[in-house]
């Protein structure tokens, strides 16, 4: 199997510029070398092996960007090879591996934009109510792409109006509330517009136009194509701006912070303070004023 060919051919199908596919390629034969040099044929990855991998070029002089490439490759490649049936599970969603996605971190809709963005997304194809099913899961409920896309129909509990995220990030599961107005959509594309698609893997949500577990590539380039259509390209938002937006938003409107960190799903607290950047320092404020033994911790120049 030439898997560079296959790799290659997969790139440009998705419209990726010449030096991106480039780039990959590049990390493919640093992967593949790596896969020599331990004996270790392609389809016998396992997702503690690709751990390793990406330790060892922490380890080494490899920059934060090429790091990151690699991790973006091996997501792409293990994701085609299941989906060619080349391997039987996809070891890189089983992976505890991050990708970092350019201007995640800061790149936060506002409100206005996030009703932008939505409404452009007219429910009157199939395709067209999957998108906006899911771009207003991702908004309402903060759930990671990964997150989504693995969601099962049998995850949905429609009549309390919760999600199960099963497995998460950190191996930890999770219920999220879904919203009326994610439920409206919800129900539109199960009870109309779910059954046009073919359905090879039946209880997947969201499937693509051939019927399969939709992947999370393909959630990317929908949402580029709807931040087009919404006239707010080219500002560094990504599927994951949702998750950011989600918890900033709540948290401007005075949600608890500990209620923001239960639905992201994070361990610590200052784990959810990183992904509200913008307004870190007022809740220091709010958490000093509460709390003068912690002057020491938060000076008065914040």
């Amino acid at each position: 199997m030439n898997y560079t060919e296959l790799l290659r051919n997969s790139l440009k199908a998705r419209g990726l510029s010449e030096a991106t596919i480039r780039r990959k390629l590049q990390e493919w034969k640093r992967f593949s070398e790596y896969l020599a040099n331990h004996n270790r044929d392609i389809r016998d990855v396992d997702a503690s092996f690709l751990e390793r991998y990406i330790l060892y070029m922490k380890s080494g002089e490899y920059s934060g960007s090429t790091q990151n490439t690699a991790r973006a490759l091996l997501k792409d490649l293990f994701e085609l090879l299941h989906r060619k049936s080349l391997i039987l599970t996809n070891p890189f969603s089983a992976a505890q591996i991050v990708i970092s996605e350019k201007g995640g971190a800061k790149a936060v809709l506002s409100k206005e934009q996030v009703v932008d963005f939505l409404e452009v997304i007219e429910p009157i194809s199939g395709y067209a109510i999957r998108d906006r099913v899911m771009f207003e899961l991702l908004y309402v409920t903060a759930m990671r792409s990964q997150e989504l896309v693995n969601l099962d129909v049998e995850h949905l509990d429609l009549k309390s109006k919760e999600v199960f995220i099963a497995m998460g990030k950190n191996r930890k599961d999770r219920i999220v509330p879904l919203g009326d107005t994610a439920l409206s959509f919800l129900n539109l594309w199960l009870k109309r517009a779910r059954k046009w698609f073919t359905l090879e893997e039946s209880g997947a949500l969201f499937v693509n136009d051939t019927g399969g577990r939709l992947s999370t590539s393909t959630v990317r380039m929908r949402f580029k194509h709807w931040l087009k259509e919404a006239g707010l390209q080219n500002k560094g938002f990504t599927p994951h701006s949702l998750r950011h937006s989600c918890a900033t938003h709540l948290l401007e409107n005075g949600a608890d912070i500990r209620y923001v960190q239960e639905l992201l799903g994070h361990d610590s607290i200052e784990t959810t303070a990183d992904y509200t950047r913008d307004i870190v320092k007022d809740i220091k404020r709010i958490h000093r004023s509460y709390h003068p033994r912690e002057n020491e911790i938060f000076p008065e120049d914040l």
